[in-house]
């Protein structure tokens, strides 16, 4: 009898550690445009599973010769399912605070008279796109994430790629 309740509470104990390692909730991910802006690395973290309601923090870089400034994209993401396990819409919201006067950086350089600001400001960026999550924890994304400041409007697209854990 003993050994009936120890084997029982053994296979109970695996479908428990199973069942989690199925439902990954974190993510690193590289991303290449999007919310910071040049380039970034980024942590995200599912808060709520349905619905769907995704937190993502990290830092990245944001400028051109001579100077580079560092920038910290935060974000809310609502996660939809497209009918498959491993395919999936998100809508966003998010700042990202720079240094940098984000702008058509490359155009305002040579205009006459322009003098990028040495604020710290902080971007609106909100963000639609797709991602996609392999059988094996990958996970690539594509994203329409304009920037929102003072100046207008900068539309901005990323690409990034992580594993899920």
């Amino acid at each position: 009898m003993r050994f009936c309740l120890f084997i029982i509470c053994l296979f109970s104990f695996q479908q428990t550690v199973s069942a989690q390692d199925q439902d990954k909730k974190s993510e690193i991910f590289l991303e290449l445009g999007g919310n910071g802006l040049l380039g970034s690395i980024n942590y995200s973290r599912t808060l709520f599973n349905n619905p769907a309601l995704e937190f993502r923090a990290g830092l990245g870089a944001y400028g051109s010769d001579p100077k580079t400034y560092l920038t910290v994209p935060v974000g809310l993401n609502y996660i939809i399912n497209i009918g498959s396990k491993h395919a999936f819409l998100n809508v966003g919201f998010g700042g990202t605070y720079t240094r940098a006067d984000v702008t058509m950086g490359i155009l305002k350089k040579y205009e006459e008279g322009y003098k990028p600001r040495a604020s710290a400001p902080v971007n609106i960026i909100p963000n639609f796109g797709y991602r996609y999550y392999t059988t094996k924890d990958f996970s690539w994304r594509i994203n329409f994430s304009p920037v929102i400041n003072r100046h207008g409007f900068l539309p901005l697209f990323g690409i990034s790629g992580g594993k899920r854990f």
